[in-house]
C-alpha cells in the first residue's frame, strides 16, 4: 500500500539530486540552498494560503475582485452606468401604472453587434502577444548563441591551428556582450513606447502630433538597433580573421539573419494592431447599447415589484460588457506589462533576466575574468 504525500515525496527527490551534485564546495552548497528553497516553494504551494483550502479560495475570490476593480472598471464604465441607471429610472417612472411591455426587446442585437466582435478582438490580440513571446525568446536564444560562438568555438584541426592564445578573446567577446546588452536595452525602449495607433492619432491635431513624434522616436531606435546589429557583424569578420572557418561562418550570418528578422516582426506587432474601426465600434456599442435596454430593465423592476433588481441588472450588464472591451484594450498593446494585466513585461525580458544569463555565459567561458561592468548609455 503506497500512499504518499506529495510533499514528501518532493523532499525525497530534493534530498536525491543533492547527494549526486557534491564535487566543488562552493557549488555543492549554492546548489543545497538553491534545493532546500525550491522545496520550500513546492511546499508552501501544494499547503495553498494558511493550509486551508477554504481560505485559499476566498483568498483568490478577493484578489480577483481587486483585480477587476483596479484593471476593468474605467470611465466609459461609469459613464455606460449613470446612463442605465438613469433612464432605467426614467422608464420606470413614466410606465407606472400603464400597460407596458418592455420585454419584447431583443438580446440578439447585443450577442452579435457588440460580444461577438469583441470576443474576436481579443482572441485576434492574444494570439499577437504569443507570436511576439516567441520573437522574443528567439531574440535572446540568437544572442545567448551568437556570444557563445565568439567564446568558446575552436576550430582546431591536426592540420590547422585553431584560437590564438595570443589574441585578447575576452576582451573581443565583452564587445559582444556590450553589443548585445545595448540592442536589448535599446529594444526594450522601442517595444515600451506609448501607442500611436489610436482613434485620436487619426482624427484629431494633437493625436496626430503625438503620434508623429512617438513614430520619430521609434524610428531613432530602429536605426540604432541596426547599427548595433552591423557591430555584431563586424565581430564575426575579426573572428574570421583569426581563423575561423567559412562554414562556421556562414552558420553565425544565419542567426544573424534570424536574430533581424525576429526584431522585424516585433516591431510589425507594436505598430500593427486589430482593425482600429472594430476597436472603436466596440469602445461605443459598450458604452450606449446597454442603456437602450432600458426598456428591459424597466419591466423586470415592474414585474418583480423591485427597481433596485431592475438598475441592478442594469449594471452588471454595463460593467460586463465595458470590462469585456477593457481586457481588448489592456492586451491590444502586447508590450505592456508594466501597466496592464497580460502584457509582456519587456523590462523583465530584456533587461535584468537577460543580462544575469549573457553574464552566466561569461562566468562559464571566462571563470577567472574580473566582473564585467557598462553603463547602458554607454556608446
Amino acid at each position: 500500500m503506497m500512499e504518499h504525500d506529495s510533499n514528501n515525496v518532493d523532499s525525497v527527490n530534493v534530498e536525491e539530486v543533492a547527494v549526486v551534485g557534491g564535487s566543488q564546495s562552493t557549488e555543492d552548497e549554492g546548489a543545497r540552498l538553491l534545493l532546500e528553497k525550491e522545496n520550500s516553494v513546492r511546499k508552501n504551494a501544494i499547503k495553498g494560503c494558511g493550509g486551508n483550502n477554504i481560505t485559499s479560495a476566498l483568498i483568490n475570490v478577493y484578489s480577483s475582485i481587486l483585480m477587476f476593480a483596479i484593471h476593468l472598471i474605467s470611465l466609459e464604465c461609469l459613464l455606460s452606468i449613470a446612463l442605465s441607471v438613469y433612464f432605467t429610472i426614467y422608464t420606470y417612472r413614466k410606465t407606472e401604472g400603464d400597460d407596458f411591455d418592455g420585454s419584447v426587446m431583443s438580446w440578439t442585437l447585443l450577442s452579435f453587434a457588440v460580444i461577438t466582435p469583441m470576443t474576436s478582438s481579443i482572441r485576434m490580440a492574444f494570439s499577437r502577444r504569443e507570436v511576439a513571446l516567441s520573437h522574443l525568446s528567439v531574440v535572446k536564444s540568437t544572442l545567448l548563441s551568437i556570444y557563445s560562438a565568439h567564446a568558446c568555438w575552436n576550430w582546431a584541426t591536426p592540420k590547422k591551428e585553431g584560437r590564438d592564445p595570443a589574441f585578447d578573446w575576452l576582451q573581443h567577446t565583452d564587445k559582444i556582450l556590450k553589443t548585445s546588452v545595448q540592442l536589448c536595452n535599446e529594444l526594450m525602449r522601442l517595444l515600451t513606447l506609448p501607442t500611436s495607433t489610436r482613434a485620436r492619432h487619426r482624427v484629431t491635431c494633437y493625436g496626430r502630433k503625438e503620434a508623429k513624434d512617438i513614430e520619430y522616436v521609434m524610428t531613432k531606435l530602429h536605426l540604432t538597433i541596426l547599427d548595433r546589429m552591423g557591430n555584431i557583424t563586424d565581430l564575426c569578420e575579426d573572428l574570421k580573421y583569426q581563423g575561423l572557418p567559412p562554414n562556421e561562418a556562414t552558420r553565425i550570418r544565419q542567426w544573424e539573419r534570424m536574430l533581424i528578422e525576429k526584431i522585424e516582426m516585433l516591431l510589425v506587432a507594436k505598430k500593427y494592431r486589430t482593425p482600429q474601426a472594430l476597436r472603436s465600434f466596440a469602445r461605443l456599442f459598450s458604452i450606449f447599447l446597454p442603456p437602450l435596454y432600458a426598456p428591459f430593465y424597466s419591466q423586470m423592476a415592474t414585474e418583480m415589484n423591485s427597481l433596485a433588481m431592475g438598475i441592478t441588472f442594469s449594471v452588471i450588464t454595463c460593467i460586463a460588457l465595458t470590462a469585456l472591451f477593457e481586457s481588448i484594450v489592456q492586451i491590444e498593446d502586447p508590450f505592456t506589462g508594466k501597466v496592464a494585466l497580460d502584457g509582456i513585461d519587456v523590462s523583465k525580458e530584456l533587461g535584468d533576466d537577460f543580462r544575469e544569463q549573457l553574464l552566466s555565459y561569461r562566468l562559464h567561458h571566462f571563470a577567472n575574468a574580473q566582473p564585467f561592468q557598462m553603463k547602458l548609455n554607454q556608446n
